[in-house]
């Protein structure tokens, strides 16, 4: 497994639709809001999409998508500029016929269902956009959102379900593409995208019980122990063992929750030596106790 599958796996990303029908006339949606990542595609006919992440409306066609990864507020309408009351004009459904002078929107959230999901936000930028109509049809991001379209307005049995696995594995490549397409300099990007440093990551991302030190680290990556911790440092603002250990404490919330793991164990394979110790910076990291954690369904 590699990094970026770790921490889809870690961090267990889930799709909600919330809305899925037609708009017809002047309406305005804004779906944004804590702890979600809004999505929005236009199944038929055409919407313009604002925010202040955006320097001008950008006009969605059919088939185009956007989110917003950052939580950032937005506004689809059916007009640029549009003064209408957010999330007030009905929809119709489509069992009602399809309304060629309508606006066809399957809109959604992305979320995970970690307790702390900030490596999978710094992947990904304030707002994406794909313009189907623009973009290469043989994209793979063109190709599933054609899947989802085609779901979203048959309204088959079982769409639901396959409208969800095929928007998390949209997610998953835009993040992909996103993050081999990025110049950042630093960050949890950067990191995975240098070739020496990603290495140690995928160590760690991977077998998170082991018994990592900065050497054996450093030895995956072909350097010196001085330069290795130097090089992780500068790119993630922190040691390669702080790291580890809150790594640790994000697969420790799994192993709890999901394993049942007695918190003794959790502990040991967090490499503290008692359930106090363990106890304690795992409340300060996620801000729930270890026992409530693994009580929990």
């Amino acid at each position: 497994m590699d990094s970026l599958s770790a921490i889809f796996s870690t961090f267990r990303l889930q799709v909600d639709i919330i809305h899925n029908a037609q708009y017809c006339g002047h309406w305005a949606v804004d779906t944004s809001g804590p702890g979600h990542i809004s999505f929005h595609l236009v199944t038929h006919g055409h919407c313009y999409a604002e925010s202040p992440q955006l320097a001008s409306p950008a006009r969605l066609e059919s088939g185009d998508f956007i989110m917003f990864p950052q939580r950032t507020r937005h506004r689809v309408s059916s007009e640029k500029g549009s003064e209408i009351e957010l999330n007030s004009a009905p929809s119709l459904p489509y069992e009602e016929g399809l309304r060629h002078d309508g606006v066809g929107l399957l809109c959604g959230y992305f979320r995970f269902t970690h307790a702390a999901n900030s490596p999978l936000m710094d992947i990904l930028p304030p707002v994406k956009i794909v313009q189907s109509t623009l973009a290469q049809t043989e994209s793979t991001p063109v190709k599933i959102l054609s899947m989802i379209k085609q779901e979203a307005l048959a309204q088959a049995s079982g769409c639901q379900t396959l409208i969800n696995r095929l928007a998390e594995s949209l997610f998953v490549v835009l993040a992909r593409e996103h993050m081999q397409e990025s110049q950042a300099i630093s960050g949890l990007t950067a990191a995975l995208n240098d070739v020496r440093i990603s290495k140690a990551l995928d160590a760690i991302h991977v077998e998170p019980e082991h018994n990592w030190t900065v050497e054996a680290l450093a030895a995956l990556a072909n350097m010196s122990r001085s330069s290795f911790a130097e090089r992780f440092k500068s790119l993630l603002d922190e040691s390669p063992i702080s790291y580890l250990g809150r790594w640790r404490m994000q697969n420790a919330w799994l192993w709890l929750s999901e394993e049942h793991a007695t918190i003794y164990d959790v502990a040991r394979r967090c490499g503290y030596e008692s359930e106090a110790s363990f106890s304690k910076a795992f409340k300060k990291y996620t801000g729930e106790s270890p026992g409530k954690v693994r009580k929990q369904e």
